[in-house]
């Protein structure tokens, strides 16, 4: 199971290095699918500050969920910290078994998560499970803007794990490998890919 310091990692990277990507990618995702109320599940959302920024825009009831408790709990915490508690709850659970009911959610988002789901293609079916005709997705990895990106590698250049970490994990999950999921899946949608991150994007069809 994959593991991480969840307080630490929302103090020194979600609300550090990269505490301008997340309003940055919400309000991307509002613009592309203009989603503005109903249910939301940020998935594998860690310590929720991607959730917790679609609130702010919008009126979206939204679901932190991720594998880890000790995640849950800092999603808590932080949800608290921004007086969002009556529209953000987090609770546990694992993407390639997500506990709504069929047809139930809005919009799902992700940032992050999919590259270390057991099983993306399960993940991913999943997904388009919850959703409600005409529902979105947007899920994959990124940054916001080149210049974000640029900033945050500025930032980590004293830790070349990372940047070799982030190389990684592009270079095994490239935008066909995600189209290929899609096409087998019988989900039709597109590969948003560019240098600031890749994005799974569909639209549950009425």
């Amino acid at each position: 199971m994959y593991e991480m310091n969840a307080r630490e990692y929302s103090q020194n990277v979600m609300k550090g290095y990269f505490k301008k990507v997340y309003p940055v990618i919400a309000q991307q995702i509002l613009d592309y699918t203009g989603v503005t109320e109903g249910k939301c599940i940020d998935l594998g959302g860690g310590p929720g500050m991607l959730g917790i920024s679609m609130a702010e825009i919008t009126d979206l009831l939204v679901v932190i969920y991720d594998l880890l408790p000790e995640c849950v709990e800092v999603a808590k915490e932080n949800i608290a910290e921004r007086n969002l508690s009556q529209r953000v709850t987090a609770r546990q659970g694992k993407a390639e078994d997500i506990q709504f009911p069929d047809s139930s959610i809005d919009l799902v988002i992700s940032r992050g998560s999919i590259f270390f789901w057991e099983d993306q293609k399960k993940g991913i079916a999943e997904v388009h499970r919850v959703l409600k005709p005409g529902g979105w997705a947007y899920i994959g990895g990124g940054f916001g803007t080149p210049e974000l990106l640029a900033e945050v590698m500025e930032a980590r250049k004293d830790d070349p794990e990372w940047e070799k970490g982030r190389a990684c994990r592009m270079k095994k999950n490239p935008p066909e490998h995600y189209q290929k999921i899609l096409e087998e899946l019988e989900i039709p949608g597109g590969i948003q890919y560019g240098p600031a991150g890749t994005w799974i994007i569909f639209q549950k069809q009425e």
